[in-house]
């Protein structure tokens, strides 16, 4: 029986912070309002700068890729040193990078720019450490599923954009755009100051005393800790993956106008899985985890079946829109095993988190790389479907779930396994 992974606290649990999980959620809306600026920058850049659909492609894939990378990491400062002070330094670090990028002039200006964009998408990891700290086991998944709400920035973030360059900019200005990153910049900043003074960790933080070899042992704990994260790659790479390609795909494959694109289907999908979070949590703390997510990610089996074969744009966006309620719910619910399973929620959210980036990286270059090589998206659409049976696979056989006991078991009428 493997249980490294699990660990208890002698103090009470803590009670709730509404102030925390509010102003946690709009900081978390504005990093992935940040998050979404290049998807939605993606059309414009390929009639301002004779970009093609590939390196577009590849410019929104290295947001998720860096955040990717700097989740793990995030994840166990936010461990070691507390929300407040890492989502503080995040922020200013992200109000920094956005005043640079008015300055960004060639598509490797943009590349490294659109890299170190990726930590909007990390505060994901940092936020739902701090949330998860100030809540008790049995209310983790409701409140997360609300903090995640905050996955709806994307749509802000991409209609601002869209609507700057289309109503604000004049058109036969080739720099007056570059004012999107200091626009968003000072509120970044402001955001800052506003986590710094306005909330605070739990006087009782069992792991402020924790030292980092403790923190780093829960990736040695056994399977689950990797099982995990590979559902986190499908149920949250789905909005990443979506987020970073829609756009472009329905410009170049089913030829929608990009305004179109940007301001409407793209930010419809985004509202899908930011409004099912909640639900998903609130499911997660009541009924088997597992069970659940083996309904969600069966039925997201064959929708992403039914999108690699592109009947139509109907019925495209009908799967698109349905996978991406169910992905919603399905990334609340495998964020509620992370407490289940881990006392240490912010290394293992990190690496979750990671894993849902690098999905979006990955499934982004093979849509690229299938665009590229075959002509089209296809072969693309349908390595994800293999990817979503996969998880399926996961949740509905509990491979290496059987042999661990939760620490946290939730559900008093269905047993854990």
């Amino acid at each position: 029986m493997e249980n490294q992974n699990v660990g208890t606290s002698a103090t009470a649990e803590p009670p709730g912070n509404p102030r925390v999980l509010w102003i946690s959620t709009v900081a978390f809306s504005l990093g992935f309002a940040i998050w979404g600026m290049f998807s939605a920058l993606a059309p414009f850049m390929i009639e301002r700068y004779n970009f093609t659909s590939t390196q577009v492609l590849v410019l929104a894939a290295m947001e998720p890729l860096f955040a990717a990378g700097i989740s793990i990491p995030l994840g166990i400062w936010a461990d070691k040193y507390g929300g407040r002070t890492v989502f503080t330094l995040l922020l200013v670090v992200l109000s920094v990078v956005l005043l640079l990028g008015t300055f960004a002039e060639s598509y490797y200006g943009f590349l490294i720019l659109g890299t170190m964009l990726g930590l909007g998408g990390a505060s994901f990891v940092v936020g739902n450490a701090h949330v998860s700290s100030w809540y008790p086991k049995s209310k983790q998944g409701t409140a997360l599923g609300l903090f995640a709400l905050g996955n709806v920035g994307i749509t802000v973030g991409m209609m601002a954009v869209s609507y700057l360059l289309t109503n604000v900019f004049d058109p036969n200005d080739p720099d007056g755009w570059r004012l999107i990153f200091p626009m968003f910049a000072v509120p970044t900043l402001l955001m800052a100051a506003i986590y710094m003074f306005f909330t605070s960790d739990p006087p009782n933080r069992a792991l402020k005393n924790t030292s980092m070899s403790e923190i780093f042992a829960v990736y040695r704990s056994g399977v689950v800790v990797w099982l995990v994260p590979g559902l986190y790659w499908v149920a949250f790479g789905t909005l990443v993956f979506f987020a970073s390609t829609l756009p472009t795909y329905l410009v170049d494959h089913w030829h929608v106008e990009a305004s179109t694109a940007v301001a409407v289907y793209t930010p419809i999908f985004v509202v899908c899985v930011a409004i099912t979070r909640p639900l998903g949590g609130w499911l997660a703390d009541r009924y088997d985890v597992l069970s659940l997510l083996s309904v969600m990610f069966g039925l997201m089996s064959v929708l992403a079946v039914l999108l690699a074969l592109q009947i139509s744009l109907t019925i495209e966006l009908a799967v698109i829109y349905t996978l991406a309620a169910l992905s919603g719910a399905a990334a609340a619910a495998v964020v509620k095993l992370i407490p289940m399973y881990f006392v240490h929620v912010g290394a293992v959210s990190g690496l979750a988190k990671a894993a849902g980036a690098a999905c979006g990286f990955t499934m982004t270059a093979i849509l690229a790389g299938s665009k590229y090589l075959m002509g089209g998206y296809t072969l693309g659409f349908f390595i994800w479907a293999l990817m979503n049976i996969a998880a399926f696979y996961v949740s509905f056989s509990r491979v290496g779930f059987r042999s661990v006991k939760p620490i946290h078991p939730i559900g008093k009428s269905v047993p854990a396994h």
